[in-house]
């Protein structure tokens, strides 16, 4: 009753400086469909192996086409982390890559991740 997004596309905010997000424009959409949203701990240990790739609008309404509801309790949460686990690392995408036609927005974060999957 108080966050629901059945399918919409949503406003992104990219870290472009992050390989995964390489060559990207800093401000696309993606598509989210009862997708998880992140909320990083404010300890030290969490901020150290955690990076936003990236987060909803902070000040913007993040949804641009479809239901959105409760909005405001995304806004300038991650919506694409990086997480550090020993040597390796881990990237948490909280809205479908893959997803139909959205795709051409979003599939260039997901092979960047798959090619940087090995790599130190």
């Amino acid at each position: 009753t108080e966050f629901y997004v059945p399918g919409s596309i949503l406003r992104v905010e990219l870290d472009t400086s992050h390989p995964i997000a390489k060559g990207m424009p800093k401000e696309s959409i993606a598509w989210a469909e009862n997708s998880p949203v992140f909320e990083i701990k404010s300890d030290p240990l969490a901020q150290a192996r955690v990076r936003i790739i990236a987060r909803y609008p902070q000040t913007a309404d993040p949804r641009l086409s479809g239901w959105l509801l409760g909005g405001e309790r995304i806004k300038g949460k991650a919506a694409l982390v990086e997480v550090g686990l020993g040597k390796g690392r881990i990237y948490l995408f909280g809205f479908r890559p893959q997803y139909r036609g959205q795709s051409l927005a979003t599939y260039p974060l997901f092979f960047n991740a798959l090619a940087q999957t090995g790599r130190n």
